[in-house]
């Protein structure tokens, strides 16, 4: 599996462009970033675009969905079943829990991750050992929890009780670099973060509402 990230967008958004080397079939991971590079890297690879994939429905991750439809009028757009904001343009495709989206020879398993968003999901394949994780976990800490639409007690169960529980060397990469570095392993998280070290939901709740009033970003 080839992963090209690229930052950008409306807060140092990561956009995921996937592909199989033998097949060819590419597939972008959060269309949040000017999406020029990445048709670069289309054309040049020889690569044929034909997957969406939302990881949640914020504006700030679905910004360039239209423009990159005008662009792959074939591709077809994925994301939770009961998207919160549907898309507008192209096909969409809805997914659930345990559903599998395959990019030529990559198998991507959908484990729906509420939380931060009622339509949060992330990507893992188990194959390689990688996770896409949108806003539900990033290096260092979790996704917040403040729109209206959030839930503290979701998030926890999404965090501890399915991203947690995959091999520890699996590697997350997240919607926006808001750590030390882009990426990170599930068990280096764990052992570096207290947002991955409570022992249950009062606890959780207690680390991000420090979070909270101690934030810098």
């Amino acid at each position: 599996m080839n992963i090209l990230t690229f930052e950008g967008g409306f807060d140092k958004n990561l956009c995921y462009l996937v592909w199989c080397q033998s097949t060819k079939v590419a597939g972008i991971i959060d269309p949040s970033v000017e999406p020029d590079p990445i048709y670069h890297i289309i054309n040049n690879e020889g690569l044929s675009l034909q997957k969406i994939i939302l990881t949640h429905s914020h504006g700030d991750h679905t910004v360039y969905c239209d423009r990159i439809i005008h662009r792959f009028p074939s591709a077809i757009i994925y994301g939770f079943e009961h998207l919160e904001s549907p898309v507008h343009d192209g096909t969409f495709s809805g997914v659930r829990h345990k559903s599998i989206i395959e990019l030529g020879k990559i198998k991507l398993t959908v484990l729906h991750t509420p939380g931060h968003y009622p339509d949060s999901i992330c990507l893992w394949n188990e194959q390689e050992k990688h996770l896409f994780t949108g806003d539900t976990v990033f290096v260092g800490r979790t996704g917040r929890v403040i729109g209206e639409k959030s839930d503290l007690t979701q998030l926890y169960h999404s965090v501890y009780n399915i991203i947690n529980r995959l091999p520890e060397d699996t590697i997350i990469h997240p919607g926006h670099h808001y750590g030390i570095k882009k990426t990170m392993t599930i068990g280096e998280n764990i052992q570096t973060s207290t947002f991955f070290n409570c022992p249950n939901l009062r606890e959780f709740s207690s680390v991000m509402d420090n979070f909270e009033k101690n934030r810098r970003e």
